[in-house]
């Protein structure tokens, strides 16, 4: 549930499932009112099978403005995470190529109008993380943490004003959602 005070999902990344979020951030009482959000919703359940059409994909990591008491948000965030293996088979016929190049990109919305802001990351599995010393792991690591870090910030401003240091703070948390699950594991 979203904080009473800064109508932000509190610190963390929590599991959720995809009927849950709907649930509470489209079908709320709260936001029965809103313009946007069912829209935005059913834009990402289409993102979503769009990119499952070409790779299973893991998890998808939520956040963003949706994710807060505003009434009509522009867009949802999201991370789509896919097992590296996977994409590394799909991504060498030249369609599903494309179709992963505009969510990397986050091209998804200026390509096809779907209000959803994309990324997808390759996650390399690894039995000892620690004793971990590849590319593959060490670019899967950074990924991982970089967007933990990005989900959990919320600028002081606007999108145009400067970033201050106040927003690499831990502000706010985002979902994530077992869809597909690991393969061959």
């Amino acid at each position: 549930m979203l904080d009473s005070q800064t109508g932000l999902l509190p610190v963390g990344r929590y599991g959720a499932t995809l009927d849950a979020i709907k649930q509470s951030y489209v079908d709320a009482p709260q936001f029965q009112t809103s313009t946007t959000r069912a829209e935005i919703w059913q834009h990402f359940e289409s993102a979503t099978d769009g990119i499952r059409s070409v790779v299973p994909v893991v998890c998808v990591w939520i956040g963003g403005s949706f994710l807060t008491d505003k009434m009509d948000p522009d867009d949802i965030d999201v991370v789509y995470w896919c097992q590296d293996v996977l994409v590394d088979r799909v991504v060498a016929d030249p369609q599903a190529g494309l179709l992963l190049q505009i969510f990397a990109l986050n091209q998804v919305r200026a390509q096809t109008g779907l209000r959803v802001d994309t990324r997808y990351c390759k996650w390399h599995l690894y039995s000892g993380a620690h004793l971990a010393d590849s590319v593959e792991h060490r670019s899967y690591a950074q990924s991982r943490g970089f967007w933990d870090d990005f989900w959990m910030r919320k600028r002081s401003g606007t999108k145009n004003d400067p970033p201050q240091i106040a927003d690499a703070l831990p502000k706010r948390g985002y979902f994530e959602v077992t869809l597909d699950g690991f393969h061959g594991v």
